[in-house]
């Protein structure tokens, strides 16, 4: 425990120092993770040499993981969805191969302190582009804050919370895939938090705004929080000012090569090595982290904090709205999740009203090749065999641009009975 601590706390220091460059805090840089490296062990000392000259020669060593590291988006093109707020969307724009034409595109979303390479990192760790060879046409999300998406006022990066994602975002991302498809209806997979904000959407928009979704799949996306009042995490909660000037995709990107080597606590909540490989972790350390806004930190941590899930102005309780989702869903949980237990994915499945509803749980007892993480769900090295077919099947069965005949679902359910058999 003392290492992880150790690892995390030169993360901080790192990211103090980014912000303050000059020679006075190189200097004092570089003596705090000495003597916080002596304090600790002798395999922590070789840790910090190697971050000392990381943090002297940062932009040679970032540059060095770009070339070692970094990855090409294998998108076909990028739109932008404008939100009423200012911020533009990017919206990474998968082609079908193959269309299916009487089915309504995918809009595949992102959680909490990544950006849309955590769900479409290349081609063998891509929803998006598994769903496209299946003939679906995707758009992988960036949300707010992340990857290529933007705001006229770089200021207003810190302003954002929960809230103004699922007032804004959410709207402007359905409204664009709908205007560039001519679909009346889009289809929506969240990861983690893009899973979370649907729950939230479903919970406050009115109800032709609801019939836009055909289907919905929920990717390790909690329906509480409650789960985590005692894990690492939750130390956040009592450090208001570290966390604001803790610089998660710097840090990442610095720690890029270690990344996967050492399996600490914190990456277990977060990941099952058995299932996702440290090429993997390494990419997506580089490529995929984003910072986080205060905005939203605050939230999440109020959240954990008062076990309950409401917008900051206490108007909406969003674990109560749950039972406002009505649209045919899929809740999918890992076994290993730390962070989206399955029995924090089960609580949303039986507290929403969905008439076509499922849960299910990826582990090897189950039938699948391991016991699924967090991260796992959406870059584990065999999900394409585990976790996209399924996500496609359900899109498949539900996600029609309109409603289907009743001889076609019936027709589509002796198909699928055939199919099982």
């Amino acid at each position: 425990m003392t290492i992880v601590l150790y690892i995390y706390f030169c993360i901080f220091v790192l990211a103090i120092f980014k912000k303050r460059r000059n020679p006075f805090y190189i200097f004092t840089t570089v003596i705090i993770i000495i003597l916080a490296a002596l304090t600790s062990s002798v395999f922590a000392l070789l840790l910090s040499i190697i971050l000392v000259i990381v943090t002297l020669f940062h932009p040679f060593f970032l540059d060095l993981f770009v070339k070692i590291y970094g990855i090409h988006d294998i998108a076909d093109r990028v739109f932008y969805a404008r939100t009423n707020d200012g911020w533009n969307i990017a919206l990474h724009y998968h082609k079908a191969v193959h269309p299916k034409e009487d089915h309504a595109p995918v809009i595949v979303v992102h959680g909490i302190a990544t950006n849309k390479f955590v769900v479409d990192l290349d081609k063998h760790h891509s929803l998006p582009y598994y769903l496209k060879l299946q003939g679906y046409d995707v758009y992988s999300v960036s949300l707010r804050g992340c990857g290529r998406s933007y705001h006229e006022s770089p200021s207003r990066y810190e302003d954002f919370s929960f809230d103004d994602i699922v007032k804004y975002d959410v709207p402007a991302i359905i409204e664009k895939v709908k205007s560039l498809s001519h679909s009346p209806k889009v289809n929506w997979v969240g990861h983690s938090m893009g899973a979370i904000i649907m729950y939230a959407y479903m919970g406050v928009s009115s109800k032709e705004e609801k019939e836009s979704i055909a289907s919905f799949v929920s990717l390790g996306g909690p329906g509480t929080l409650n789960h985590l009042g005692h894990t690492l995490i939750s130390l956040l909660s009592r450090f208001p000012n570290a966390r604001k000037m803790l610089d998660l995709k710097f840090g990442a990107a610095i720690i890029t090569p270690m990344a996967g080597e050492i399996y600490t606590p914190i990456d277990e909540v977060l990941y099952n090595p058995e299932v996702t490989g440290k090429a993997t972790i390494k990419k997506i350390m580089k490529n995929a982290v984003e910072n986080i806004s205060a905005g939203l930190t605050d939230q999440f941590m109020h959240w954990i904090e008062q076990k309950k899930m409401t917008s900051m102005d206490s108007r909406f309780d969003y674990m109560e709205l749950q039972k406002e989702i009505s649209v045919p869903v899929l809740f999918i949980a890992g076994k290993n999740d730390g962070l989206a237990t399955p029995e924090s994915l089960k609580f949303v499945y039986q507290n929403c009203s969905s008439k076509i509803k499922e849960f299910l749980v990826i582990s090897k007892a189950n039938g699948y090749t391991g016991d699924y993480g967090h991260a796992c769900l959406v870059m584990g090295e065999k999900a394409s065999e585990d976790v996209f077919p399924i996500v496609e099947k359900f899109i498949y069965n539900h996600g029609t641009r309109k409603k289907k005949s009743i001889f076609k679902r019936f027709k589509d359910r002796v198909f699928n009975w055939k199919e099982s058999a």
